[in-house]
């Protein structure tokens, strides 16, 4: 049973193919011990337009109204979870909200709703999560060092709470997924991907000489093997 029930519903926001910024797709709403998704009436009247707007995964959420059943045994639909924080992201997410009362904390003691409205909105995939249909506000955070980042990893791990600039430099690679502690770092030309194990760090690049899994690996630091 969840501690932190106040999230009932999220309005999921998507870039479109092409486009700087997001449109408000739909809703998913709790119903039940299920989370439901439904598309926004605006959002389907664009269909047919010049501008035309997609599914978000058409064989699981097509485009037409009304509540969209789940697959069987899903309790949430698949391509909306798969935009979910995963192990090392709740984590963060629980020391954010529960600070040192976390420590040790299940990862059921919030909903799921919470994780995707309280994730960073700098995220791999076209989705973000707001609680507003008519506003965005992206979630962003602050700057940090890497020496600064690697203690923090240690910080959430045992449930002490963060320094602010620490807190918003790791929330913000709440969003991408995978169960090792990691940040994702703004850097002005190149987004930096720290993944911080018990042991030295492996950083990886989005911008240049892309590697086939589409990270370069980047010099000057002790590697682990990156097992994407």
């Amino acid at each position: 049973m969840t501690i932190f029930e106040s999230s009932r519903e999220a309005f999921v926001w998507i870039w479109l193919p092409g486009e700087f910024e997001p449109v408000v797709a739909g809703k998913l709403g709790a119903y039940g011990k299920t989370l439901r998704f439904n598309y926004g009436k605006s959002y389907l009247e664009r269909i047919h337009s010049s501008e035309p707007v997609v599914p978000i995964y058409e064989p699981e959420l097509p485009l037409i109204p009304g509540i969209l059943p789940l697959a069987e045994g899903l309790s949430i639909p698949g391509c909306i979870r798969d935009a979910a924080p995963d192990a090392w992201g709740r984590r963060v997410i629980i020391n954010k909200v529960l600070g040192e009362k976390g420590a040790g904390t299940d990862t059921a003691a919030l909903n799921e709703l919470t994780y995707l409205l309280e994730s960073g909105s700098d995220r791999i995939g076209a989705l973000d999560f707001q609680r507003s249909p008519t506003e965005y506000v992206p979630r962003l955070s602050a700057s940090a060092t890497l020496e600064e980042l690697l203690r923090s990893s240690d910080r959430v791990e045992q449930g002490i709470p963060l320094t602010a600039e620490l807190d918003q430099a790791l929330f913000h690679g709440s969003s991408i997924g995978g169960a090792r502690p990691k940040a994702l770092i703004d850097d002005q030309k190149k987004n930096i991907l720290p993944n911080f194990p018990q042991v030295p760090i492996c950083i990886l690049s989005s911008r240049q000489n892309l590697s086939p899994c589409g990270w370069q690996i980047m010099q000057g630091w002790k590697l682990r093997r990156c097992n994407w």
